[in-house]
């Protein structure tokens, strides 16, 4: 058996529309997970920026009314946190239309995964992988292949903690970021303190953002991993 027969096993059984083999049912349920995943976490840091945006934005217009010229630090904050909160809420929408989508219709998206297996070389561990399944498909079985489940148990073992980890990393840098820019802005008058600290704080601020905005990204992928290992441990095995 080769990884072709493996690819035409799952395109046949799309194909015919099937849903009594337990097999392909578990590899196409876990294919929804991972993007169900992401629709539900996506959907939670959208409503999260949503407001921090419209909270932005309303100190923002407060701020334009009581000074009708000047530009004051503070209102350019306000004014960069609300642009950067509108662009990463539609972002998250846009990715929670795509991967809703993709739940909603899994066959169009599950038959690029196939299509993505690939043929390995013979030989491979990769190869092993591939006829394992091959033959778990063909058999039915509601069982996973002991050489699949130890391959899932290797990847949840790093990916969990992983995810973990950026996401306690992720709130500490936000709350860090939160808490710095605050300061910044309550400290505006302090002409002593602008000569000391102005510039280390604001370039700490500033590379602040991006980096607790790279841990959101590290956060959601490595949980929405966590939470459907079988198609990424076939993908990247």
């Amino acid at each position: 058996m080769d990884s072709d027969n493996l690819q035409n096993a799952l395109y046949s059984l799309m194909q015919s529309g099937s849903h009594s083999n337990p097999a392909y049912n578990t590899l196409l349920h876990d294919y929804i997970k991972y993007h169900a995943a992401l629709v539900i976490e996506g959907g939670i840091f959208a409503l999260l920026f949503i407001a921090l945006g419209v909270y932005f934005w309303r100190r923002f217009k407060r701020m334009q009314k009581a000074e009708t010229c000047n530009w004051t630090f503070e209102k350019r904050a306000y004014f960069c946190f609300g642009l950067v909160s509108t662009i990463v809420a539609l972002f998250m929408l846009l990715i929670v239309a795509v991967n809703l989508g993709t739940v909603l219709n899994p066959q169009e998206g599950f038959a690029r995964v196939i299509w993505d297996l690939g043929t390995p070389q013979a030989g491979t561990q990769k190869a092993a992988h591939y006829q394992a399944v091959n033959t778990w498909v063909h058999s039915g079985s509601a069982h996973m292949p002991p050489v699949l489940q130890n391959e899932v148990r290797d990847r949840l073992s790093w990916q969990r903690p992983k995810a973990i980890v950026c996401s306690i990393l992720l709130v500490v840098f936000a709350i860090f970021t939160t808490r710095l820019w605050r300061k910044l802005m309550n400290s505006r008058a302090s002409e002593s303190m602008w000569r000391l600290k102005a510039k280390a704080l604001i370039t700490m601020g500033v590379l602040a953002v991006p980096l607790t905005l790279l841990l959101m990204i590290m956060a959601l992928a490595n949980t929405q991993a966590s939470f459907a290992p079988i198609t990424l441990t076939l993908l990247f095995s």
